[in-house]
């Protein structure tokens, strides 16, 4: 048994700051998971590795009772997560903004954006919370968080505003971001301007761009993870096509297929409208059906499992029904990377398990964020 004492002593900041002065610091992976039943809610938890049995578990901590269930974005500064924006109720954005301090898994709020938004890009460059889109176009597009003035400042004016954004990351001290279209852009903060970089392929459509090693990584719809090397962000003359690879040599064969046919990735209802709205402006009939069905019909187009990077490795998250049947598994896998001398890179899988079982379609959860926070 533990004293009451102890539990707050390990919790102290304090402990943390000497932790970090000696060089004992600890990485964990946070995820962040939309329990859709009975009543929708959001949960946090922290993917413990259990160094005894080489496999990982979901310990949960205090969730936010107030976090939109949709299209926030997350970032790490510091010892904090912040939860930015998201859609209330399905359609209406939020400008409200909530910090979890990972020392002591308490949330405190942080002053709001100036304009709302959701689905927007967020990325932290020196010490500051950078985010723009998600917004109205003709609004306060870009905007700034200074932690010390704990205040907001707008950005300057990007030429061609876009409105849709569906993945971003900090590379080189820029914050870049992705559209529907998969055209990269960013905000250069130390240069004080916007850019414009190279496009990706739209056949896959690739999601959770992170940086491990100063290289890209990143995870289709199709279940493969590629990558590339970060140079192939950036616009030289013309705009071309991103050269990316796929990541080879995993120990299971099947982990590709696994991540195809998992549908860990939750579609909001905005993304469905506007499907349903391409899908008629195209000459089609609209749809005639409940939106849990057009949300089921949506996933099987665009399947995807989840993926972040940690210590140097890639952290999946994905889903599969057990062969009888009768349970729905969230899988959780950890991949070390190594590059070839022929210049390949390969994945081999360190360790792979069970992170929850549920019982199939009446409980689908979903994997909203997963973030990487050192203590």
């Amino acid at each position: 048994m533990v004293s009451q004492g102890y539990h707050s002593l390990v919790a102290s900041p304090d402990l943390y700051k000497i932790r970090s002065l000696i060089g004992r610091t600890e990485t964990y992976v946070y995820v962040c998971l939309l329990i859709p039943t009975p009543v929708p809610s959001v949960r946090w938890y922290i993917l413990r590795r259990r160094k005894t049995l080489d496999a990982s578990d979901l310990i949960q901590i205090p969730s936010l009772p107030s976090q939109p269930l949709e299209a926030s974005s997350v970032v790490v500064l510091d010892c904090s997560i912040y939860v930015i924006g998201g859609l209330i109720k399905g359609e209406q954005r939020t400008s409200d903004v909530w910090r979890l301090d990972c020392r002591t898994h308490v949330w405190h709020p942080v002053p709001s954006m100036g304009a709302a938004r959701a689905y927007g890009a967020a990325g932290v460059v020196d010490g500051k919370i950078y985010v723009f889109g998600g917004c109205d176009v003709h609004g306060n597009y870009g905007e700034v968080f200074d932690r010390e003035t704990q205040t907001w400042n707008p950005l300057p004016p990007m030429p061609k505003r876009k409105k849709h954004i569906h993945s971003s990351m900090v590379r080189d001290q820029k914050v870049y971001a992705l559209d529907e279209k998969e055209r990269t852009f960013y905000y250069s903060p130390r240069e004080g301007k916007w850019g414009t970089g190279n496009r990706g392929q739209l056949v896959g459509y690739r999601r959770d761009w992170c940086m491990v090693d100063n290289l890209l990584f990143c995870l289709s719809k199709n279940g493969v993870i590629f990558w590339c090397e970060p140079g192939e962000l950036d616009l030289r003359e013309t705009e071309r096509v991103m050269n990316v690879e796929a990541v080879r040599g995993f120990t299971f064969r099947s982990l590709y297929q696994d991540l195809f046919l998992s549908r860990l990735v939750h579609y909001g209802d905005q993304i469905i409208d506007r499907w349903e709205q391409k899908w008629i402006m195209d000459g089609r009939p609209p749809f005639k059906m409940p939106k849990c069905w057009k949300k089921f019909r949506f996933e099987r187009l665009r399947p995807g499992a989840r993926m972040c990077s940690s210590c140097g490795k890639i952290v999946l998250f994905w889903d599969k029904i057990s062969l009888e049947g009768y349970l729905h598994h969230i899988w959780s896998a950890e991949i070390s990377l190594e590059r070839l001398q022929g210049g390949e890179i390969w994945g081999n899988i360190e360790r792979s398990n069970i992170l929850m079982a549920v019982e199939p379609f009446k409980a689908h959860k979903k994997v909203l964020h997963s973030v990487s926070v050192t203590l």
